[in-house]
Order: C-alpha cells, then sequence, then structure tokens
C-alpha cells in the first residue's frame, strides 16, 4: 500500500521523505521488521519503542511512526526513511492498521464483549448461536483466536490493533461474515480497539481486578464505558441492569442500548430459572416474541447472566428464536470454565478461571447452591493469586474462600517477579478465624494434597488459572495444566 494513502488517515504534526513509498507490513516490534515495513513507535508500559527505531531501519523499515520528536531529520532522510510525526502513536498504529488492511471492520457483524467477568462464555455463545443462523463467525479471545479451521492459541485477552485488523481481514478472506471478541479494559485503555466499527457492543459485570494496572476503580470503570462511547448510532449497546455500574457504562452511548437481567425493568428478562449439576434450565423473555426455553449445558447461576447477554444480542441481530436457542443448546462446557471432571472415587473437581473475588465467590455460591440440592459432602478450594498483578484482592478472596468453603488450600497462581510466599501471606491477611486451611507453594502439590483429602460426595475447586496451559514464573511460561495435574493423580 502506498504510505500517502495511510498518512490521509492520520493527523501528521510533522512529515519528512517521500510519501510515495510502498508500505509491505505494519510492525510496533522492531524485532519483526522485515523490509519495507512502516514501524510504530510505541510507549509501553515497560519499554519505549522509540529506543528501538535504529534497529528498525536497520532491519529495513521504509517508514516510522513516533510521537516524541527525538531523531533528527537527517537520520531519516540520510536513510531514504519517511519520519511520520504524531500525538498519540497508539491510536496512529490502530489507524494505520485499519487502513493497511482495507478497513476490515466495517466488513463484518462486529460484537465486542466488556466486563469483569463472563466475556468468553459469552462470547462463545455468541459464536454458536450465530452459527446456528447459518453465519460464518470467527472469535477473537482469552483462549484463542479462531478463524474458520484455524486456532491460534491466544497470547492476551484482546491482542494489539494491528494483529486484530489482520485477523478480521483473514475472516472476511475466509467468508466469514461476523466475529465475537473480548475486549479487556487493557485493550480499551491502550487503544487497541480505537477505530473499530463494533456493531454490537455488550457490558457483563465490573468487580474489582487490574487495579494494579488501572489504579482506583473510577478508572477501571471508565476504561469499559470507551466501548459503549465509540459505538455509532446504528450501534447496540447491550448491558447487564442487575450490575450497579451498568447504566453508568451505556449513559453517554449513541447507540441504541437494551438490558438484560432478571430486574423485570430489563428489556430480555429471566422468567424461570433451575440449577443443576447436569446444566441448567432457563426461560427468557424477549421483548418481541412469546418465551425462550432453553436446556443449556452450562452450569451455575452466573451462566445464567451469560445466556441473557448471548440471546439479546442474537435479538438484535435478528436471530429467530429456533436458533437462538439451537445455538446455546448445543455449546459444551467452554475449556476452564467450571469444568467438571468425576474422579474414580466418587467426588466431583471442578476447575475454573475464577481469578477475581466476584468471580470466585459467584462459583463457589453456584457449588454450595448444587451440593444443597444433591447433599453432597465437603467444599475443598484450592486457589492462590497472581504476582505483579491486583494486591488488594488477595485478602478478599481469601476471605471469601476460607468463610464459604469447607477447606482452603492456597498455593501459587503466576507469580511472575513477586516471592510466591509474600503473595500468600496477603493472602493470608483475610483468613477466617479457626477457618481451616493449608499452604502448599507448589501448585501441583497443593492439587494432589486437596485430591487426596476428598471423599466420594465431596467436591474439589481448582481456582485460578482455568485453560490456562502454563505458570509464569519470573517472565518464563512453564508448562503446567491443572486438568492434567488432574488426570495424572486419578491416574495413579
Amino acid at each position: 500500500m502506498n504510505l500517502s494513502r495511510i498518512l490521509k488517515y492520520l493527523k501528521v504534526k510533522r512529515f519528512v521523505g517521500d510519501e510515495n513509498l510502498e508500505i509491505k507490513g505494519i510492525a510496533y516490534d522492531s524485532r519483526v521488521v522485515n523490509e519495507g515495513d512502516l514501524f510504530v513507535a510505541i510507549k509501553g508500559l515497560n519499554v519505549d519503542g522509540h529506543r528501538f527505531i535504529p534497529e528498525a531501519v536497520l532491519s529495513g523499515a521504509v517508514a516510522v511512526v513516533l510521537e516524541d520528536d527525538v531523531i533528527e531529520d537527517s537520520y531519516f532522510v540520510e536513510r531514504g526513511v519517511a519520519k511520520v510525526v504524531v500525538a498519540d502513536s497508539r491510536k496512529a498504529l490502530a489507524l494505520i492498521s485499519s487502513a493497511f488492511y482495507d478497513f476490515p471492520s466495517q466488513k463484518l457483524k462486529l460484537i465486542g464483549v466488556t466486563g469483569t467477568n463472563g466475556k468468553t462464555t459469552t462470547t462463545h455463545l455468541i459464536k454458536s448461536i450465530l452459527e446456528s443462523s447459518g453465519l460464518k463467525t470467527g472469535l477473537i479471545g482469552t483462549i484463542n483466536y479462531v478463524i474458520e479451521d484455524e486456532i491460534i492459541p491466544a497470547g492476551q485477552t484482546t491482542p494489539e490493533s494491528a494483529e486484530i485488523n489482520m485477523f478480521l481481514s483473514k475472516m472476511i478472506e475466509r467468508g466469514i461474515s461476523a466475529c465475537a471478541m473480548e475486549v479487556s479494559s487493557h485493550a480499551l485503555a491502550l487503544d487497541r480497539v480505537y477505530g473499530l466499527d463494533f456493531d454490537v457492543g455488550v457490558f457483563t459485570n465490573l468487580t474489582q481486578d487490574h487495579l494494579d494496572f488501572h489504579r482506583t476503580f473510577e478508572a477501571y470503570l471508565q476504561a469499559k464505558k470507551i466501548l459503549f462511547d465509540s459505538l455509532k448510532q446504528s450501534a447496540y449497546a447491550i448491558y447487564n441492569i442487575d450490575d450497579p455500574n451498568g447504566e453508568r457504562i451505556v449513559a453517554d452511548t449513541k447507540a441504541m442500548r437494551l438490558s438484560y437481567g432478571k430486574s423485570e425493568r430489563a428489556d430480555i428478562k429471566v422468567k424461570d430459572v433451575r440449577l443443576g449439576f447436569e446444566g441448567t434450565y432457563v426461560v427468557i423473555q424477549t421483548p418481541t416474541e412469546n418465551a425462550l426455553e432453553i436446556n443449556s449445558k452450562l452450569i451455575g447461576e452466573f451462566n445464567v447472566y451469560n445466556i441473557l447477554s448471548a440471546v439479546a444480542v442474537g435479538y438484535v441481530l435478528g436471530v429467530e428464536h429456533e436458533d437462538i436457542k439451537k445455538g446455546i443448546e448445543k455449546l459444551e462446557n467452554v475449556k476452564g470454565r467450571f469444568e467438571r471432571m468425576i474422579s474414580p472415587d466418587g467426588y466431583t473437581v471442578i476447575i475454573d478461571y475464577a481469578h477475581t473475588p466476584d468471580a470466585l465467590e459467584k462459583c463457589i455460591d453456584t457449588i454450595l447452591k448444587l451440593k444443597e440440592q444433591s447433599g453432597g459432602g465437603k467444599l475443598i478450594t484450592v486457589f492462590g493469586c497472581g504476582g505483579d498483578r491486583d494486591k488488594g484482592k488477595r485478602p478478599i478472596m481469601g476471605r471469601i474462600s476460607t468463610e464459604k468453603s469447607d477447606i482452603t488450600v492456597i498455593t501459587s497462581d503466576n507469580p511472575r517477579f513477586e516471592d510466591p510466599e509474600k503473595i500468600i501471606s496477603d493472602i493470608l491477611e483475610g483468613v477466617k478465624i479457626n477457618s481451616v486451611y493449608y499452604i502448599f507453594v507448589d501448585r501441583k502439590e497443593a492439587i494432589w494434597r486437596a485430591l487426596e483429602m476428598a471423599e466420594k460426595g465431596d467436591i474439589v475447586l481448582i481456582a485460578g488459572k482455568g485453560h490456562e496451559e502454563y505458570q509464569i514464573v519470573r517472565d518464563v511460561k512453564i508448562p503446567f495444566s491443572d486438568s492434567q495435574v488432574v488426570l495424572e493423580f486419578f491416574s495413579n
């Protein structure tokens, strides 16, 4: 693509060089620059990309976009490299990527799902509903990115804008006409989805998380709000009316609003719910038609909200009731989301990604409710908290687990650069006095010890990692899977 075509979408403060250069690719990491690329220097959280401009030029970059005008014009002129100075290189990267891939978000139905919990299950439900209606649908999310039969393991919940536009472009090439995307608060705050043309925005819920990054709950809320503030008039803003922040999130949107929840005020509402260990029966009323009766394989009250939000998406996109029902009912459990395993000794293991206080509490409450129905035994909860992440949630999660579980096993969960024992001591500040808890720093040992304690009828909840297949120690991902550790124990 000709550089001049890209430049017309940017607010350029200064330009030096030849506008008619041919751009072969976009890069924001100097280590992956190829001959003919345009390099965008981004100020990262830990590293400033402006430091690597010479490296990018050496690797063949023919144009450089930067926000700090730190290198003399002569450096670029001598090397025949175009210099583009902008006010914000993150926003520029997003706009450049959209233009380079010919604005793919405008060519398919793009549904963005944001919130603290429920994004992954909701996007999988939406994909299943749309595919039941005959719409080929892609997915961008925490577990993987799905483009037809191509499944790419996810590096982060929402990738950088260059990758998003590349994935959307690939989807269009393969005849995919819709995409369900998880949109994280980091992605919104860091402009990864800036300039994308969303047809539907979905808000699930908002509870404490990521305060290591956002610093305050208000800043976290404002980041989530960006998705809805940016929606066009013809789009839909779907929100959880039962969440105390739901109406604030959509307060300034130009889009059409549709609420869901248990409240009578909701546009899409629950009329009846029956929970069980085999799944969930739910009756949902939409504004215009007869109630929908759904027998979902998903377990737990929190999944009722995920189902409601997905029904709302199907409704605004004109999907027939029968296809909405079929799409929800055919979805098996999402990996690492209330994933159930039955031991040879007759106890149940549940693996869940619950890594926030709210998610852990909802997960435990669901188990207690189901245990009450089935007259089950003890609840043993295994969990830890991530290193270099929101420290405020550690004692809260310690309190929740020890108050609600019969036995708690506290362990490690992606300690990163922190001392695992220090993380555990933060968790211990919240534990209930006289509660039964054990500490095993090694996560495999913690899981095995919990399974050794379990008897027929008991439930062992292993929370925090869910689908993840690694443990992050310092900056190294060491292979580790909760479900594999459980299977290994069963086979022994």
